[in-house]
This record gives C-alpha cells, structure tokens and sequence, in this order.
C-alpha cells in the first residue's frame, strides 16, 4: 500500500506541474502522448487501491466465505450402497427376524419350537385392502409447513421400466423429500422419482406441493426397505442403460418386507416377480417356522395374497396329515392367535364348501336320474301310442279284406307276427 500511495502522489505532482504548452508554448505531439500516458497510468493505479482495499475487507472476521455458504448439491452424498435391507438401516426397529432365514426348508423339528427360534408375538399392524395414502400427523404437516419448502414439480405417475435412460436420469434432479418411520428418517430421496414411481407419494405430494416429508407410523413399513427402493436401486436403475426391477433380496424374511413396503407404496409393479415366485412358494411347499412368522408379521391384511397361499396350503397339508410334527405345529399355533383363527376359518369354509360339493353332485345326480326315467317314461308311451294305431289299422284291414291279399305296414306286420307266436 505504501508503494502504491508513492507513486500515486508522484504522478499526481507530474499532473499538477504545468506543461510547457500550458505556458505558452506550442503544444507538440509527443507533450500530448506523454500526458495521456501519465493519466492512463493514474487511472490504472487507482483502480488497483480499490481492488486491494476490497480485498482486504473481504478477509475480516464479519465477510463469511462465499464457498461455504454455498448450497451442496443435494446428490453429493448419496453413495452406491449395496441392495441389501439390514446394510441400509441398521438401526432400524422393524419386527422382522434378525437371523438369516432357511429359505425354501419344511417345518422344524419338536426340539427347537420352544428354544430356537423363538416365536414371536404377531405385529399389530394396520389393516388395509390397497396401497393408499395414510392421514398423516398434522404436526408433521405444521412443521413441513413451517421449514423451507421443497421446490414445486409438477410430474406425473410413470413407469421407470419403460422410460429411456435420460428420462430416468432427469428424475433424479431437483428437490429431495424426507419419508418418517417413527423416529428414523430416510433421507435424500428424490421428490420427482418417488412422484413418478410410487403412486401413494405421487397422490400425496400432488395434493400438497410445498411439502417434503412422508410420514408413517413405527413399525408399519421396514427403513431398510423404503431406502432400498427410493434410493439404492432408484438411482442405480435410473443411471443404467435399461432399467430392470428390483432384485430379491438374501433372505425370505427381507424379501416380504421389501413386498410389504413395495405395496404401502404402491411399487409393486417393480416386485410382482418376487411376489408371483413367493405366492407360487407357499402354494406348493411348506414353509418353514421362521417364514411363516415373517408372513404373519408383513400381511396387510386377511387376503393378503401370500398369507392366504400359506394359510390355505397349512390347512390342506394338516388335513391330508402332511406335516411332519403335528404336536409341535400344534403348540406353535398356540402361540400365534393370529394363524391359528384364520386357519379355524378356513378349515369352516373348506369344509363347508366340501359339503356344498358333496350336495351339489348329489344334486347333479339325482337329476342325472329323474331325466333317464323321463326318457323312458316317454319312450314307453310313444311305442305303446305307436302299436295302438297300428293295431286299429290292421284290424280294419283284415275286416275289409276279401279273397285278395292284404297290404299291411311293419308295425302291422309285427303285430301279426306276435300274434302268430302267442297262438
């Protein structure tokens, strides 16, 4: 600063001094040049102080750095996780069994009912036929009201499977929404794929804009799961060349969490494979303790399709006597209040409908019956109305004839053979 202030104050002093041509005399061109120079190298200078003295005031205390109040990309932190529900939430509190399941395995033997694996309460969770919106807390929606809005979008209900890839990357731009389970938050999901993959989200942010949190209750829908579908395999499907449908998971217990959360969000079309393989399962095979507690835990509802297929194919096996430890199913079913009525129920319907079967091809039977002896009451009359006529002409006939011969018809003639033979 102190050498610039010098050099100001000496081209200052060259200015104010004046030039021979202000003095009278002529004004030659190289005077003209050297003056200009002198007032560009001014101008120059002063412009300098001002950017230094900038600078400094910049630098104090009260100036906060530009960079850092800037707002970070929302996407930065999201990394390729690996698509799998504990790994995603591992504080998650869901009632799901924390032990890897036996897959694809029948019943337990009788010795390990009691101990390991230790059954577990049904979960109380809310009943409902379809993937709809839940009312949401009004002080989440006072507090989402309160704090910065999410930008508005308007963007429709869509299907990631048949979008090409820039279109599935656009959805993964602009404002991100929160989604509350209980106390655990899935956070960074992007507001415009979840509107265009899930139709409860989409419902919901369609009629409220300017909010960017979705709340469900404890326990009602697995962290892990939600993560895994609005975030891991959201972004990595909408990044690759041909998105594909969400893949199953390691174990029994994490794939019926992740169909319960698919349909809470009305996803399900990106998991009706794992749903199909799953109903087709436990329609044919019988499940293992752990699977049927999994199922008991994730059904929404009585007519649940994978509950239903499991309810139905114990009630067949345990009337056909196919299950290989009957006392200890027995036992567990006492434990689980749940399984046992809705097998009571069935086992109702089944054998009310066994005896609407049975009734029924009685029924078709008897009908079967009453039609032969109608055709053959019918069949009886018209041969005997038949041999009636016949009869009358041939009598009429024979009175008529003379010496000649007479014409008579089969039914004539017949009449006239059994007549020879009764002689």
């Amino acid at each position: 600063m102190a050498t610039t202030d010098i050099a100001s104050s000496h081209l200052a002093a060259e200015l104010s001094e004046p030039s021979p041509a202000i003095q009278g005399q002529s004004k030659s061109k190289s005077a003209r040049s050297r003056r200009n120079r002198a007032a560009k190298k001014a101008a120059l200078l002063k412009n300098e102080n001002n950017i230094a003295s900038s600078t400094e005031q910049s630098g104090s205390p009260e100036s906060a750095d530009t960079t850092k109040n800037a707002i970070p990309d929302q996407g930065e932190d999201l990394i390729n996780e690996t698509i799998s529900i504990p790994d995603t939430d591992a504080s998650a509190t869901a009632s799901l069994p924390k032990e890897p399941l036996t897959t694809k395995t029948n019943l337990k033997p009788a010795t390990n009912l009691g101990s390991d694996p230790k059954p577990t309460p049904p979960s109380s969770f809310p009943v409902s036929e379809a993937a709809d919106v839940p009312p949401q807390p009004k002080t989440a929606v006072k507090q989402s009201a309160l704090s910065p809005s999410s930008t508005v979008i308007d963007q429709p209900i869509d299907n990631l499977l048949e979008m090409i890839r820039a279109q599935r990357q656009a959805l993964l731009q602009g404002p991100r929404v929160t989604i509350r389970i209980g106390d655990t938050s899935v956070e960074g999901i992007s507001k415009r794929a979840a509107m265009a993959a899930s139709t409860v989200l989409h419902k919901y942010f369609t009629a409220n804009p300017q909010l960017h949190e979705y709340v469900f209750s404890r326990g009602h829908i697995h962290p892990g799961a939600v993560r895994l579908l609005l975030i891991g395999w959201m972004h990595e499907t909408c990044n690759e060349f041909e998105a594909y449908a969400v893949p199953a998971q390691k174990t029994f217990g994490e794939d019926v969490a992740l169909l319960r959360a698919a349909r809470l969000l009305g996803m399900e079309r990106y998991c009706s494979h794992i749903h199909a393989g799953y109903v087709e399962y436990l329609k044919t095979q019988l499940p293992s303790y752990e699977e049927i507690i999994a199922v008991e835990q994730n059904a929404m509802s009585d007519k649940d399709p994978l509950w239903t297929a499991m309810v139905n194919h114990l009630c067949h096996d345990r009337y056909k006597r196919l299950i290989p430890d009957p006392e200890d199913f027995a036992a567990f079913l006492e434990k689980h209040t749940r399984l046992r009525k809705a097998m009571e129920s069935a086992d109702i319907f089944f054998a009310g409908m066994a005896k609407r079967q049975v009734e029924g091809r009685e029924r078709e039977r008897e009908k079967e019956r009453r039609q032969r002896w109608e055709y053959n009451q019918a069949e009886k009359h018209a041969r005997i109305a038949k041999e009636r006529l016949a009869a009358e002409s041939l009598k009429k006939k024979m009175d008529e004839k003379g010496s000649g011969l007479m014409t008579v018809t089969a039914e004539e003639a017949e009449l006239l053979r059994g007549r020879t033979r009764t002689r």
